[in-house]
């Protein structure tokens, strides 16, 4: 895909962790069309409990990746999804996602409480969380990254970003992506609309960056 010309970006989405192998990651940090925006899903930082689950991985191999990944690309924005209250997690259980949450600082994260799918042994697992426990770590969980994800885009200010303008915004406002996915606002008009442009970032909120256009793409 990266050979077509005219194509600038890449972004796609869930590879699985055991997937990422050296071979991966090193592609994904050399070709300069792919977005460095990388979604890694945990789901658990608990060993004990991804083996239940089937991942097929351990907590060191996430973390090794991950280290990998920024070491390899030191600007990259990595999300990830965590499940918690699955059947038979305990306090030690979920304190390892934690553990892994702190230790990673993921930019993005989509986080859910466990619920039973049809056609999956887990429905036949008798040790349930009770749903006001999942609550309560969905809570803690999902607190804890809105500090990290908040510190995140206070370190945008003063950067400059290359933005893919998708979407016109009330007010004279146009949005977009920046290369790592962040959504980034600006004063805009349609003709930006599908052009990439450089911006400087000057406000930040928890969700998204605003900023000035410095220089349009030829």
């Amino acid at each position: 895909v990266g050979s077509i010309d005219g194509l600038e970006r890449i972004r796609f989405q869930s590879p699985h962790p055991l997937h990422m192998d050296d071979e991966f990651l090193e592609e994904f940090a050399s070709n300069q069309k792919i977005c460095k925006q990388i979604h890694v899903p945990l789901q658990s930082g608990s060993t004990r409990v991804l083996k239940r689950m089937k991942r097929g991985y351990s907590k060191e191999w996430f973390l090794q990746r991950c280290e990998k990944i920024r070491e390899l690309v030191p600007n990259v924005a990595i999300s990830t999804d965590i499940i918690v209250g699955f059947p038979g997690e305990s306090d030690d259980d979920f304190a390892q996602s934690m553990e892994v949450l702190h230790a990673v600082e993921f930019e993005q994260l989509f986080s859910f409480r466990y619920s039973a799918r049809p056609h999956t042994q887990a429905i036949e697992f008798e040790d349930t969380v009770p749903q006001e426990v999942a609550a309560k770590r969905l809570k803690k969980l999902q607190d804890a990254h809105n500090k990290i994800a908040e510190k995140k885009m206070k370190m945008q200010l003063g950067a400059t970003c290359s933005v893919y303008f998708e979407e016109l915004k009330p007010d004279g406002l146009i949005a977009g992506r920046s290369d790592e996915g962040r959504l980034v606002f600006t004063n805009g008009s349609e003709e930006f609309l599908g052009q990439i442009a450089q911006v400087r970032i000057d406000e930040y909120s928890r969700t998204s960056l605003r900023g000035k256009i410095v220089l349009q793409h030829a």
